[in-house]
């Protein structure tokens, strides 16, 4: 009877398991020869949150400050600007011919007064060819001519730019030819950061120079030999916080301004990290004298839908679906790759052994550090362990009741985290700041299950469940995090369906566990030699 039975569910289970491999095997099949999915068109893109921050401090007069925002163009698109500023200042935004700026105007302004502007940017990349017999031209339309111009920092007609405009033979042959010399010649110079500006002489005659030396050297050239050349300014978008801004020029080729960056290496291309903030030969930053100004810049990054993610899968759209309800894609990440980390979970625990904090708690703090990283999440976590091991050691000689116990321990909590908050906000660390995204709720699951092994079972067990806590955790962000994974289930959620096959089969699953044959591993030794 027993035998029949056990018979009957293996076959039960085989047959759910057949179900749940050949649904998404033909709807993946149908998807990709019916409907014509692409996988590269799952691909999101990578959205810039980008912040300035900037300080001073005021007095009774009259103050000023005033930057550059960015603007929409063909490589960018800026959403999500938002700015907050002491209720002394009036802000705006005011166009300059090109360009944006915005400005604060407030009096009077206290000591220590902050200004915040933030914006989201999505940026694609360029690259132009030049035809190699393109000629230069003899004319060009007004609005380009003032670009041939001498200015005080680019000296177009100074002998010394002219002679080097010889000597690199840029003063003749094709439109091409010239640019491609003078690209050359500037990208060759010696790179030194110099504080304030640098005109196009004095990085000629030094033979290095920063961005901006380089750039202004770049437009001289450019506009002795007849061709339009402007600066522009901006950011290069790196995760992290800085003061440096970035220049490169455009110059006016065949009716469209090709962009080179002689600094970074960039022949008539852009990459995707390039935000552009203004063009012209500008200051990114005006204000009023002696306010003892300061700012820096921080950068994060986040992957959003592509406009061809949102139109291709019509079926079944998760991504259009979160965009249209306005949520964001860090959460459709964590619905749709938690059941993945908990696949993780599972063979960790029940195939090869590893104690943690919970059944599925690694999973939820893996998906919890798409905020922090995963460097600053793990610092965060031994943080807030380290203050409940603590408050537990200290409470242990009270015997309270087991409430009111774990009461304390979240309030612990709560304090560790905004603790922890408040000193990384102090010290510019961005990422461990924002430990304060931690659900609340998930780290006093930590805490509870953290206390309850230490007061069953002891110190020691308890280090065990938190460093085997922390090994899963590590690879369920791995795996929860990667790209390949997280394209592949946002495209075809009914993977999901395999994950749970993959469960089932581990439900059954009676072997050894593999810590179990490392622990007895002298025993099952000894016996083959004895066999």
């Amino acid at each position: 009877m027993a035998t029949s039975t056990h018979k009957r569910l293996r076959l039960l289970t085989s047959a759910v398991l057949a179900i749940l491999l050949l649904i998404p095997t033909g709807a993946f099949i149908y998807k990709v020869t019916v409907l014509n999915y692409r996988i590269t068109n799952i691909l999101p893109q990578t959205e810039y949150r980008v912040g300035l921050r900037m300080t001073l401090d005021g007095g009774e007069g009259r103050v000023r400050v005033a930057t550059y925002a960015p603007a929409d163009d063909v490589r960018q698109t800026i959403r999500e600007e938002s700015q907050s500023a002491p209720q002394v200042f009036h802000h705006t935004f005011e166009s300059e011919g090109l360009n944006r700026q915005a400005i604060w105007l407030g009096a009077p302004v206290p000591d220590g007064s902050e200004i915040r502007y933030e914006f989201s940017a999505l940026l694609s990349a360029v690259h132009f060819s030049i035809a190699p017999d393109l000629a230069v031209p003899e004319s060009y339309p007004q609005s380009v001519r003032e670009h041939l111009q001498p200015t005080e920092d680019i000296q177009v007609d100074a002998p010394e730019v002219r002679e080097r405009l010889r000597a690199i033979g840029a003063d003749r042959g094709p439109l091409g030819e010239r640019i491609q010399r003078i690209y050359g010649d500037t990208d060759s110079l010696g790179f030194r950061t110099f504080k304030g500006t640098t005109d196009a002489l004095t990085a000629l005659r030094l033979g290095e120079a920063s961005c901006n030396g380089k750039s202004r050297l770049f437009v001289a050239l450019a506009r002795a030999t007849g061709i339009p050349a402007r600066l522009v300014g901006g950011l290069v978008l790196e995760p992290g916080s800085k003061r440096t801004s970035h220049q490169w020029v455009e110059v006016y080729i065949a009716g469209h301004w090709v962009p080179f960056d002689p600094t970074n290496h960039h022949y008539a291309a852009l990459p995707s990290h390039y935000l552009t903030l203004y063009r012209g030969d500008e200051v990114l930053f005006r204000h009023t004298g002696e306010i003892n100004f300061d700012y820096m810049f921080t950068t994060r990054e986040r992957l959003v839908p592509s406009p061809e993610a949102r139109a291709s899968f019509s079926a079944f759209n998760v991504w259009d679906l979160f965009a249209r309800l306005h949520l964001p894609f860090s959460l459709l990440q964590t619905v749709l790759m938690l059941p993945i980390g908990a696949l993780v979970v599972v063979l960790f625990r029940n195939v090869i052994g590893v104690p943690t904090f919970g059944t599925f708690l690694p999973a939820l703090i893996a998906a919890s550090m798409g905020a922090t990283g995963l460097v600053w999440g793990m610092v965060s976590l031994v943080i807030v362990t380290c203050s409940v091991v603590s408050a537990r050691l200290g409470l242990q000689r009270l015997q309270l009741l087991h409430s009111p116990t774990l009461a304390i321990l979240l309030t612990v909590v709560v304090l560790s985290m905004l603790g922890t908050s408040l000193v990384a906000d102090h010290l510019d660390l961005e990422e461990l700041a924002r430990v304060a995204h931690f659900p609340i709720a998930v780290m006093a699951i930590v805490s509870e299950n953290l206390y309850l092994v230490l007061a069953e079972k002891g110190v020691r067990e308890g280090m065990k469940h938190f460093w085997g806590t922390l090994m899963v955790v590590l690879a369920c962000y791995l795996v929860m995090n990667s790209m390949a994974m997280q394209v592949l289930v946002i495209g075809f959620p009914e993977v999901l369906l395999l994950v749970i096959a993959a469960n089932i089969y581990l439900g059954r699953w009676v072997g050894v566990r593999l810590i179990e044959l490392w622990r007895f591993r002298r025993l099952w030794r000894n016996e083959e030699v004895r066999a």
